[in-house]
């Protein structure tokens, strides 16, 4: 009988081996289903260059990413993001002469969000889910993985180091 429960626990365990994957895939995702909408020309204007562009440029090579009023993020392209506490929903992207790039929205302050990064001419540029503060996938308009954020560190969809940013959290 001993024998017989052996020999059936390691069928079962030779069994769930032989059947482990790894998942890929794609979504089907788009702004205007998640009810997340690009701002108008008008909303945009004060944000089409950062004020702040040498002050926050400062504060971050000095390390500073937590002030006042906003959060910062460098990353390792020379380009920053600032999100001020007033729209938490909202995050800005800026070259370092601070000129807007683009901007993201979330659905939400809760984890898992989606998001949806936008040109400044309001073109979708990716889509996304913020799994929490540490992790977020990055899908393309047609619902490829793109990207995936693991704390600091970007990795493309064959693991392979992209990008890295100080994180804003």
């Amino acid at each position: 009988m001993k024998r017989f429960i052996l020999l059936l626990f390691t069928l079962i365990l030779i069994n769930s081996a032989a059947y482990a994957q790894i998942i890929t895939g794609e979504v089907e995702y788009n702004a205007e289903r998640s009810g997340i909408t690009k701002y108008s020309i008008e909303d945009l204007r004060n944000y089409f260059y950062d004020a702040d562009n040498t002050i926050n440029l400062n504060y971050l090579y000095q390390g500073v990413t937590e002030l006042k009023d906003r959060k910062l993020a460098k990353f390792s392209d020379g380009s920053y993001a600032v999100q001020y506490y007033d729209n938490l929903l909202t995050a800005w992207y800026y070259s370092s002469n601070g000129k807007l790039t683009a901007y993201t929205k979330k659905d939400s302050e809760d984890y898992p969000c989606k998001f949806t990064k936008f040109k400044p001419d309001g073109n979708v540029i990716n889509y996304g889910i913020r799994l929490s503060a540490q992790e977020s996938r990055i899908y393309s308009p047609e619902g490829r993985l793109l990207a995936h954020w693991v704390g600091n560190k970007c990795f493309d969809k064959n693991d392979n180091l992209i990008m890295t940013r100080k994180i804003m959290e």
